[in-house]
């Protein structure tokens, strides 16, 4: 594993946690807080190039099997995911009352993970609504064995990319605003390139990764890199929202991802604290737990009639929420990937 982007899943889960604070407070309800939705762009990029990372050489040596990757892959989303929609279901997280059959068909759904196939938002939405991520990165998982093929020839991988690519503007184009958000936003298939982008990433990787690069020059690269990413984010709001839930910024996170991948710079020494890399390793339960955290505090401010002054309760409820995570991570996450994996691999 590599600490710097592991630290980077900690920082961007953090965006994500800053784009739904508004629920607590309206001062969170502006461009620079609501913008970090490309938190999850950075996750999909960022998986297409770590599991290319983690698998691609051994799936093309055969010393991983198909079976072997998708067993780890289920053992590592699925837990959780049930826990964190039990949960959400037990506190009343469900966008609709059409009453118990309608229950169960968005419950089915979410527990499947297909509910983000169905651009309505009271399926994508509903129960735990950030797990509709996992959605699309079950697809992504699905699909992987069958591109390392692909990925033997840059070129051929490229070429299935740009086609897509080309296909997803003309699509997002013609798209009316109401509907962008069911059709670019949570659908797995049309996400699907921001995978293949990270899976680009570490086909260039490959390439430069053993070339020498002196510390100025990493500095130059990570802080170029940073700075690339901030204008793209600052400025966005001149862009359609529709581009801007992935294409747009597939460039600022393909070059930060890259810039931090070789470590050469003052930044990535920053990055590689053990706080930080912790911080990287509970940013799934983070991700999967923060939301229904913070609706909970919402809801109980508004029975009660409290208002606690948000630089007071945003970073108490940041601190419970870290501290769910860890516990999450050490207590739940782990144990029960390692039994699922011993459970599934014996068969």
């Amino acid at each position: 594993m590599i600490d710097t982007l592991t630290s980077l899943r900690f920082v961007f889960a953090l965006m994500v946690f800053g784009a739904h604070c508004y629920v607590i407070d309206n001062f969170f309800d502006a461009h620079f807080f609501k913008e970090g939705f490309v938190g999850v762009s950075f996750f999909f990029v960022l998986s297409g190039f770590i599991i290319s990372y983690n698998y691609q050489r051994k799936m093309q040596e055969g010393s991983v099997s198909k079976r072997t990757f998708w067993v780890a892959r289920v053992a590592r989303i699925y837990p959780l995911h049930w826990l964190t929609l039990l949960v959400a279901a037990m506190l009343g997280n469900y966008v609709t009352a059409s009453g118990m059959v309608d229950w169960l068909k968005h419950f089915l759904a979410s527990l499947t993970l297909t509910n983000a196939y169905i651009p309505k938002v009271d399926y994508f939405f509903s129960f735990n609504s950030p797990s509709w991520s996992l959605c699309c990165e079950q697809l992504f998982y699905f699909c992987f064995p069958f591109l390392v093929a692909l990925a033997k020839n840059r070129k051929r991988l490229l070429c299935v990319w740009g086609v897509a690519a080309t296909l997803l503007l003309a699509g997002m184009y013609f798209t009316p605003e109401e509907d962008i958000k069911g059709y670019w936003y949570v659908n797995p298939i049309t996400r699907f390139p921001d995978f293949v982008v990270g899976m680009l990433l570490f086909q260039l990787y490959e390439k430069v990764k053993d070339k020498h690069i002196n510390p100025p020059q990493g500095n130059l690269m990570e802080i170029g890199a940073v700075a690339m990413f901030l204008a793209f984010y600052l400025y966005a709001s001149d862009i359609p929202k529709v581009y801007r839930y992935s294409c747009y910024y597939w460039l600022p996170v393909a070059a930060i991802i890259m810039s931090f991948s070789l470590q050469r710079g003052v930044i990535s020494r920053l990055l590689s604290n053990r706080l930080l890399v912790t911080g990287g390793e509970i940013s799934y339960s983070f991700y999967l737990i923060h939301l229904f955290v913070l609706l909970s505090y919402a809801e109980w401010q508004k029975e009660a009639g409290a208002h606690i002054v948000w630089y007071v309760s945003v970073p108490a409820l940041f601190c419970v929420i870290v501290l769910l995570s860890l516990l999450s991570y050490r207590y739940f996450e782990k144990p029960m990937n390692r039994t699922i994996k011993s459970l599934l691999n014996k068969h």
